[in-house]
């Protein structure tokens, strides 16, 4: 219920501050689960998907916004999980494959953190183990604009269009290539979605 609460205040922020355009929500099964694997410009982002997706979805966040027990709690009724930043974190990699195995749907940033401009840093093979591991179908999803309504250290928003380009899913079932290889064909569709959002 109090995730349903929080979309729904969402949405309406949304409605002042960052009026939100997304294509290609019909590659968005109406059922089963998906990874969503994103670019990763702003603290908004994780919100941007979450309304995007219009179905409840899990996230991963770094494990020191578990450490206010008040936020804490949001959090995890928010179906959000902690994970150990530049650390292989095998028992949120489990937890993320319960999710997914459960029926669940999972958002995730290949690059690990925000990045202002794609490619300044290596993929995580994280998600390339996880779609490799659950079988399940990735969707990539291009973000433009969120770093604009919430900058890096803002402490509120600045009202501006927000865009979201979502591509056809990806399946990795049976894979020839390594996980960082996978992460890192990830990063490309990802990319490769940004000259359709700027045409």
């Amino acid at each position: 219920m109090f995730y349903w609460i929080a979309y729904f205040f969402l949405w309406l922020l949304s409605k002042i501050f960052f009026p939100l355009t997304v294509h290609g929500r019909n590659y968005i099964p109406p059922s089963g689960n998906v990874i969503i694997a994103s670019n990763h410009i702003s603290n908004l982002d994780p919100i941007i998907l979450g309304l995007a997706y219009r179905r409840r979805i899990s996230y991963l966040a770094k494990d020191t916004l578990f450490k206010n027990k008040i936020f804490s709690w949001v959090l995890f009724h928010v179906s959000t999980f902690p994970v150990k930043r530049n650390t292989a974190d095998i028992g949120a990699l489990r937890e993320a494959l319960k999710r997914l195995s459960r029926g669940g749907s999972l958002v995730m940033f290949p690059e690990g953190t925000r990045k202002s401009t794609m490619g300044e840093k290596e993929p995580q093979q994280g998600i390339g183990f996880l779609a490799v591991k659950s079988g399940v179908p990735v969707i990539p999803a291009y973000i433009l604009g969120s770093d604009k309504v919430l900058p890096d250290g803002a402490k509120w928003l600045t009202p501006g269009k927000i865009t979201v380009l979502l591509g056809e899913p990806i399946a990795f079932a049976r894979p020839n290539k390594d996980y960082a290889h996978i992460s890192s064909e990830l990063m490309e569709r990802i990319d490769s979605l940004k000259s359709s959002l700027k045409s």
